[in-house]
């Protein structure tokens, strides 16, 4: 008997000469891996699948539990174009796919964050800002973590409009007035925890266009990374790549008369 599945290549490692372990987010049955025999020759029909990002339907055995099942054939192939040639908006993608990984077990019903994650892809695909994106599932995937810091209120007075800044004191959001209490706040742009804010519930479906100045966008990583580097635990292969790639644009910046 032949299963199928729908979902989306999020992980490719080498598992013998001719074979390959594929991980697929799917809708029906979450994150899985599955050995992909002979895919890796150059007449296979799973070639594509070794390609991160590939949405197709996929058919082999898939384990009811644990253990790992494999994959005959995949159809109704979807490539994200841009994604797969564009180094950076693919590393938004990968740092994404990574913590969905790290977030959930295998065979975890996770259909919301599937649903979410093929948005996400198409948003990144059409040319929207990917570390926009990227930051939106930073923030919401932090309660899945075990880590809710407190965007929605300033914890002295409940103060919920005005300017902010991150305290990790009060483990979340402190409101102007406040500052004294915390000598060691993080100095963030105030425009930045509102994108802090904002980003904790706004839906990625709702995104149509993203401008935010360079400066913001670099206030609110630096937010986020604090979050994960102190609460998490948790940096990305990918999230390395951007950033060893934005020190190296930092260092060499472009020059527009060459």
């Amino acid at each position: 008997m032949t299963d199928k599945i729908s979902g989306i290549v999020i992980g490719v490692r080498d598992y013998s000469e001719n074979d390959s372990l594929i991980k697929i987010i799917s809708p029906a049955i979450g994150i899985n891996s599955y050995l992909a025999r002979g895919s890796k020759k150059t007449n296979s029909q799973l070639k594509i699948a070794t390609q991160l990002f590939v949405h197709g339907d996929f058919f082999g055995r898939f384990p009811k539990r644990r253990g790992l099942g494999y994959l005959n054939s995949i159809e109704s192939v979807t490539l994200f174009d841009q994604i797969s040639l564009d180094i950076v908006l693919n590393a938004y993608a990968s740092h994404i796919a990574e913590l969905l990984i790290a977030a959930f077990d295998e065979n975890s019903e996770i259909d919301h964050w599937y649903l979410m994650f093929i948005q996400g892809l198409k948003k990144i695909n059409d040319g929207l800002d990917p570390q926009i994106i990227a930051n939106i599932f930073e923030i919401q995937l932090l309660a899945v973590f075990g880590v809710e810091p407190n965007l929605r209120a300033d914890p002295i007075d409940g103060t919920v409009e005005g300017e902010f800044d991150f305290s990790e004191q009060y483990n979340g959001i402190l409101a102007k007035q406040h500052y004294a209490l915390d000598p060691h706040r993080l100095h963030a742009n105030p425009k930045a925890i509102y994108y802090l804010r904002l980003f904790s519930e706004i839906k990625v479906s709702q995104i149509n266009s993203i401008q935010i100045s360079a400066n913001i966008k670099r206030s609110l990583q630096r937010v986020i990374n604090l979050i994960y580097d102190q609460q998490v635990g948790l940096k990305t292969r990918a999230r390395r790549f951007i950033e060893q790639m934005e020190t190296l644009q930092n260092k060499f910046p472009e020059n527009p008369t060459n």
